[in-house]
Order: structure tokens, then C-alpha cells, then sequence
């Protein structure tokens, strides 16, 4: 059932972003294209419309990640969701699967048209070039390369999806609210914000006190690369997993629909 879920939210999802994208991509052509015929009043049009619709895409895909999750679950049309015969768990994954795929979608695109605008007479192979050669530099090629690439992947990867899940809990934690729910989810995001801050204030002296700094410079680039891209990834994991529980929570016991 997870996987019907996920179909119809990327039906009606698609309908907004793939029109979006193509222009995108139809925009940055055409715009390259003046740029190599040395048209300057076109390019400079193609340019700020480029702009204009790369703005767009992202305010887009943060405004669709929201309400998706909002209106579907926590406005009346949640009377329909929560009656079809699947677990809150499938619902929650079917709107952080979908918003993950369009927000990464996003982004490969916005990289995909300033490529094609911005790359000239570089070729790609000389842009790899140039990466290994400073990756060679610094001592890290090979294998090494490849993971630290993994790495850094998962952990952004890692981050996307905590931060959703806390624009998750933060509409959830509306629910106890009967009216103003926007605004007491907007309040939600800044009480988190501001707890993750204070916590983060207070790690810092603790790692401090216990010369954690200290130990974590004494160790080769390769190991700090990879631990600190460790307590990243499980940090992440720990928030997130603590705003998916409770949306969950919220969802499951204190469902109150507009």
C-alpha cells in the first residue's frame, strides 16, 4: 500500500514539477545559446528569467513539502486519508519519501541548467580533472575519494530528511491547537530551532571540559573526515528519528482535523 501511496503523490506532485523543470531547462538552452551567439539583451533576459525560475523551484518545493504534509493529513481531507486501510507509518513515509525525491530532484536540476549556462570552454572531463588533481594534493584519491564522496552523500542525505520530519513535527504539534495552526507550527519552528541551539551550546563546553577537541586534532585527516562525518550522519539520525516519533505520536493519538 506504501508503494500506491507514493505513486499518486508523485501524480500529484508531478503535475507542478515537471513543467517547472522543463522550462527550467528549456530557459538555460536557450540562454546559452544567445551567450554563444554574443547576444547580450537576449542573454540578459534568459538570465534573469533563469534566475527568476531556479527562485522559484525552491520556494516551490519548500512551499509543496508543506502542504502536501499539512492539507493532506491535518485539514479534512485527512477524514479521507485516515480511513484508507494503511498505518499512519505508510502515510508519514509516502509524504517524506515524495518531498525527498522533489527536493533532491530540485536540486539536480537548478546544478544541471547553471552548467548549462555558466560551462564554457571547460569540459567536463577537465572539470574531474582538476577535482582529482586537488583531492591527489591533499592526499585523498582512489577508493578513499569514492568513500568520502559516499559519505558526504549519505550525510546530506541524512540532513534533507531530518529537517522535513522537523517541518513534520512542527505541523503536528499544531494538532493541539483548534484554531491559528499555521501560526503555532511556525511558533513549533522556532522553539526547536531554539532548542537545538541551546543544546548545541551545551555540548560545546562538555566536549571542551572532556578535551574532546584536543583528541579529535590529533588525528589524521582521513579519520577526522570520517568521524566527523559519523557524528554527523548520527545526529541526524537521533533528531530525526525524534521528530518522527513525534508526528507520529500526534497523528496517532492526538488527531484533531480541522
Amino acid at each position: 500500500m506504501l508503494g500506491k501511496l507514493i505513486k499518486y503523490e508523485f501524480r500529484a506532485t508531478g503535475r507542478v514539477f515537471l513543467p517547472m523543470f522543463g522550462a527550467l531547462i528549456i530557459v538555460a538552452v536557450i540562454n546559452r545559446l544567445f551567450s554563444s551567439l554574443s547576444y547580450k539583451t537576449p542573454m540578459i533576459i534568459g538570465t534573469a528569467t533563469s534566475v527568476v525560475l531556479i527562485i522559484a523551484i525552491f520556494v516551490i518545493t519548500l512551499i509543496i513539502t508543506l502542504q502536501r504534509f499539512y492539507k493532506n493529513l491535518l485539514t479534512n481531507e485527512g477524514y479521507l486519508m485516515f480511513t484508507l486501510p494503511v498505518s499512519t507509518d505508510s502515510l508519514i513515509f509516502s509524504k517524506l519519501i515524495t518531498a525527498s525525491v522533489w527536493n533532491i530532484l530540485s536540486l539536480i536540476i537548478v546544478a544541471v541548467a547553471v552548467c548549462i549556462m555558466a560551462v564554457s570552454d571547460i569540459s567536463l572531463s577537465g572539470i574531474i580533472e582538476a577535482v582529482s588533481g586537488f583531492l591527489a594534493d591533499i592526499g585523498i584519491g582512489g577508493i578513499t575519494a569514492a568513500v568520502i564522496i559516499v559519505e558526504a552523500v549519505v550525510v546530506a542525505l541524512s540532513a534533507l530528511l531530518s529537517g522535513i520530519l522537523m517541518f513534520y513535527a512542527c505541523m503536528s504539534v499544531s494538532l493541539l491547537m483548534n484554531k491559528h495552526r499555521i501560526l503555532f507550527s511556525f511558533v513549533a519552528f522556532l522553539v526547536f530551532n531554539t532548542v537545538g541551539q541551546i543544546l548545541g551550546g551545551i555540548a560545546v563546553p562538555i566536549a571542551m571540559a572532556l578535551k574532546l577537541e584536543e583528541k579529535f586534532l590529533s588525528w589524521d585527516l582521513m579519520t577526522q573526515i570520517h568521524s566527523g562525518a559519523g557524528l554527523l550522519f548520527l545526529q541526524n539520525l537521533i533528531v530525526g528519528a525524534v521528530f518522527y516519533i513525534l508526528s507520529r505520536f500526534m497523528l496517532k493519538k492526538k488527531l484533531n482535523l480541522e
